[in-house]
This record gives structure tokens, C-alpha cells and sequence, in this order.
């Protein structure tokens, strides 16, 4: 074998691996990880201070993965006369996987959430409510197993 069909042979190796890649790269999923995220950036300035909100207060908010429950604990003095809230859980590599809940709290100011709804990997979890007509936010990342 000369050097010309080792270099069409080189060649024809490349192109193939070329047309693999490109194939392979227009299989994967490209999602945003929130459908409405420029409407949804217009209203950030709402979010920081909603934050700041949840922050100011003296307890911390917390997002507990036990054995099969993921306890979300809200602290007291923003659990008292709640009017509308919801739990989000976002799942980056799949959004079919996301999944938002009402907040409904019990007497000790926490939701008890089974983990039968989800799979295991990493999450964004969004708790937003009101209380008391002040808003609250905050956003955190957990990983169930």
C-alpha cells in the first residue's frame, strides 16, 4: 500500500468520525432549565428581595433529605398565617422529571414530601410563599439518593 491510500484511508477515518460526532450531538436534549426565563428575569428584582426577606429573619429555612422523606423546615415566625406557597423541584438533565408542590405546612412549620416521586440525582429546589403579605424565596440544591 503506497502513501496516497494511507492518506485517503486518514481522510475517509475523519469525515466518518465527523459525521458520528454531529449525529450523536443533534441526539442530545438541550433544555433551559425554566421555560420562561426571560419573563421570568424581568421579575428578579421581586426574588432578591424576597430573599433578603428570608434571610433577615433570626432561623434558617431547611431542606432535609432523610431515608425516604425530604423534610422541608420553614422557620416559625415566616410559617404563621401563610397565604399562598409552593416547593419546586427542578431536575437539570431532564425536565420531565420537575415536579412543584403546594406548600402546606404542619403545626411544627414543616412538609414532610415522600421520595417516591423522585429519581436519584441532584435537584433545584424553589420554596417561594408569602406571609403576612411579605414575600419569601430562597433556592437550594439537594442531591436524593
Amino acid at each position: 500500500m503506497n502513501w496516497g491510500y494511507k492518506i485517503m484511508t486518514v481522510v475517509i477515518v475523519f469525515i466518518i468520525a465527523m459525521c458520528s460526532m454531529v449525529y450523536v450531538a443533534m441526539q442530545q436534549k438541550n433544555e433551559m432549565f425554566d421555560d420562561k426565563y426571560y419573563i421570568k428575569e424581568l421579575k428578579h428584582q421581586d426574588l432578591i428581595n424576597a430573599e433578603k426577606n428570608l434571610n433577615a429573619l433570626s432561623e434558617n429555612l431547611r431542606i432535609i433529605d432523610s431515608s425516604n422523606l425530604i423534610i422541608v423546615s420553614i422557620p416559625s415566625t415566616a410559617s404563621q398565617s401563610i397565604s399562598e406557597g409552593t416547593i419546586s423541584f427542578l431536575r437539570s438533565s431532564d425536565q420531565s422529571k420537575d415536579t412543584t408542590l403546594p406548600l402546606i405546612l404542619d403545626a411544627n412549620g414543616m412538609q414532610l414530601i415522600g421520595k417516591n416521586a423522585f429519581i436519584k440525582g441532584m435537584y433545584k429546589v424553589r420554596v417561594n410563599w408569602k406571609s403576612n403579605q411579605k414575600p419569601y424565596y430562597t433556592e437550594r440544591s439537594i442531591f436524593v439518593e
